[in-house]
């Protein structure tokens, strides 16, 4: 198995990137998780691997980080969940919300990824729901105290409503620090004139 790669990047998009290493340009598949992280074009680059591959083809796929590739073999594991639909799931929620939802049997917000319906999302969380905790190590997802759960909260009720994640998280970092002196419904809220405020 090629473990990882590094070299110069030629060229990427959100679904593609290419890295010529020794001489060789090596085509790779990836999230858009990846491909936001990724450096320009010309620069130096390190991505890690994993080779996938059928009776029809074999497809290099690349992951900036250990916890994205670590997240994509637990999907693929899955009976029926084939490398599309788990690019789709990292290029669609961060590793922290997909790993809180199946913890949380959180079935709504799993199958707002494309091409997942509610009942791969049940079976996703029934499969993985003893699994994911070798990625919880690698997220800043904690369950310990009253201000880091409800912000959880906020953040799957906002997610639910169709707002955007990135706006999400930049308006709860800019939240004050006596946030547990609020309600969970006072912050979705606030939370929501804020993102709109920016908007306009």
């Amino acid at each position: 198995m090629i473990n990882h790669l590094r070299g110069i990047l030629i060229e990427k998009n959100p679904m593609n990137a290419v890295l010529e290493t020794s001489g060789i340009g090596f085509d790779l598949k990836i999230p858009i998780s990846s491909f936001e992280v990724l450096p320009a074009i010309g620069e130096n680059c390190f991505i890690y691997t994993l080779l996938y591959t059928t009776q029809d083809e074999s497809r290099l796929y690349g992951f900036c980080t250990k916890p994205e590739r670590e997240l994509f073999l637990l999907l693929i594991s899955v009976a029926g969940i084939g490398p599309k639909i788990a690019l789709s799931v990292l290029s669609t929620l961060t590793i922290e919300s997909f790993v809180r939802a199946v913890i949380r049997a959180e079935e709504a917000i799993i199958s707002r990824v494309p091409g997942l319906g509610k009942k791969t999302a049940q079976r996703l969380i029934m499969e993985l729901k003893d699994k994911v905790s070798s990625l919880s190590e690698h997220t800043t997802y904690q369950a310990t105290t009253t201000g880091d759960q409800r912000l959880a909260e906020v953040e799957t009720a906002l997610l639910s409503l169709g707002f955007n994640q990135k706006d999400i998280r930049h308006q709860l970092a800019a939240l004050p620090e006596d946030i547990t002196s609020q309600s969970t419904e006072q912050i979705i809220k606030d939370t929501i004139r804020r993102i709109y405020q920016k908007r306009a």
